[in-house]
């Protein structure tokens, strides 16, 4: 064993934690600059919270339809902006349109959003298929035309 180590013990823990309360706290030197606001480093550029120059405020409702239907929340109003990037489309657009028209505390609305998501990538994957698909299918057409 080490001469130099001293085994702890709860009464040595407790002497140290309470000399150590006695002592003055020590602070880096840049402890409180911010209590005086012109110590700062953003004096200069600080200033009051207002809209930028040159925008619209409060802003303006976007003019159209959603791409995407709200729940059939009353009282809650569509946000300022919303996106038409990704409208609605094909059967799983469907499943997810019927999935809006129910209230999104019940289990069957997210279910279906998860149908909607699940129908979205076979459909992707068909409209990834359908070059080489398609042309193999009005071959074999044609061969069995061809054959009668």
């Amino acid at each position: 064993m080490d001469p130099t180590r001293e085994s702890t013990s709860s009464e040595t823990v407790q002497k140290r934690s309470g000399h150590q309360a006695v002592q003055p706290v020590e602070r880096p030197s840049y402890w409180g600059v911010d209590r005086d606001p012109s110590r700062r480093p953003g004096v200069p550029r600080m200033r009051e919270p207002e809209p930028w120059p040159n925008t619209r405020y409060p802003p303006e409702r976007q003019p159209g339809r959603s791409a995407v239907p709200k729940h059939g929340r009353p009282g809650k109003p569509f946000p300022p902006v919303f996106s038409t990037a990704l409208p609605l489309r094909g059967v799983s657009g469907l499943v997810r349109h019927f999935a809006y028209t129910l209230p999104d505390h019940r289990p069957t609305h997210w279910l279906l959003m998860m149908l909607g998501d699940r129908v979205e990538s076979f459909e992707t994957r068909m409209r990834r298929l359908m070059p080489v698909v398609l042309p193999l299918a009005a071959l074999g057409l044609f061969v069995r035309l061809a054959r009668r």
